[in-house]
């Protein structure tokens, strides 16, 4: 096994990195004079939006899960106020109205979502079936806390990217473009799986290409693209600290706002916890999160209290899960 690892590089270092490589759009190739110098920006007030969900029970017609939502606003790197809300969706499959049926109970009574909702199963991914209600309604639920706080905020900052996918969902974040007003909208990924032409990630390859330059950080990188028609706004990628050792793909609305926007989240990026990265969207996802742990107890609740043949309902669908739990 050892040997066989030992001959898979993964010290490669390009001397072309390719172009950017985003569907739907036209490419910019790299080059240093797209590093733009990023200057912190105080006194405005951010607001950061996350969520989180869990499966509680899952069975082919059947599944509850569970949703909770996040918000924080601070000024000047203190949080001014927060909310956080959890929800149980209990869903069923209307077979011949080919949709589901998802009832929803709100926990903390905060009114973001309706009690019931209605989605056709055209809608969710064919290969997570019923089982992806609970992270489509998620990504609903953080359009709605969006559009409910962005009054409050300069700057919202949303975890993930501004692009939706779903019909549902994008009717919900569409809600939130034309009514931003006075406000700016971020889209904020951990994560980032677009390519260049070479086949190499694109992040890494504006941050390879910064330090081959000796541009110092903070910095944002743009354009990447033009006319890219899968978001809305505009596509950046940011190093918010000079010690960090990841570079982010950002995305911002309305565009023109981009360079206050970015500079504001400077003076929220010095936290030992992950240098770099915005606190409030690591505060954000601490809260909005619903550990195993917790799905655990509420999942034996469930199952326990289920009748036979709902159980064997859900035993059509958790032998994986049993398994892997062997040690």
């Amino acid at each position: 096994m050892f040997e066989i690892l030992s001959k898979i590089s993964i010290r490669e270092s390009p001397g072309d990195y390719g172009e950017p490589l985003i569907k739907n759009a036209q490419s910019v190739p790299l080059a240093i004079e797209n590093f733009h110098p990023l200057n912190p920006l105080e006194n405005v007030k951010i607001g950061f939006v996350d969520g989180g969900n869990n499966i509680l029970f899952l069975s082919p017609g059947q599944a509850v899960h569970m949703i909770r939502l996040y918000y924080s606003i601070f000024k000047d790197s203190k949080k001014m106020e927060y909310g956080r809300y959890t929800f149980i969706l209990d869903t069923r499959i209307m077979v011949e109205e080919n949709a589901f049926d998802v009832r929803i109970y709100d926990v903390n009574s905060s009114y973001i979502f309706p009690e019931r909702m209605r989605i056709g199963i055209e809608e969710i991914d064919e290969r997570e079936k019923i089982a992806g209600i609970g992270a489509y309604l998620r990504r609903i639920g953080e359009w709605l806390l969006v559009s409910r706080i962005m009054d409050r905020c300069d700057i919202i900052v949303r975890d993930g990217s501004l692009q939706t996918g779903e019909k549902k969902e994008y009717e919900y974040a569409n809600r939130v473009f034309e009514h931003v007003n006075a406000s700016t909208i971020i889209g904020f990924s951990k994560t980032c799986s677009l390519l260049t032409t070479g086949g190499y990630s694109l992040v890494a390859a504006i941050h390879h290409l910064s330090r081959m330059h000796g541009i110092k950080a903070p910095w944002y990188y743009h354009p990447v693209a033009k006319n890219i028609s899968t978001i809305r706004g505009d596509m950046f990628v940011v190093k918010l600290h000079p010690f960090s050792e990841y570079a982010f793909r950002v995305e911002v609305y309305p565009e023109n706002k981009a360079e206050k926007a970015l500079g504001s989240l400077i003076p929220q990026s010095n936290d030992p916890t992950f240098i770099g990265y915005p606190y409030g969207l690591i505060d954000a996802d601490v809260n909005a999160r619903i550990t195993e742990e917790e799905a655990k107890i509420y999942r034996n609740l469930l199952y326990n209290n289920a009748d036979e043949f709902s159980r064997l309902q859900a035993n059509a669908m958790n032998a994986h899960e049993l398994i892997s739990e062997v040690r």
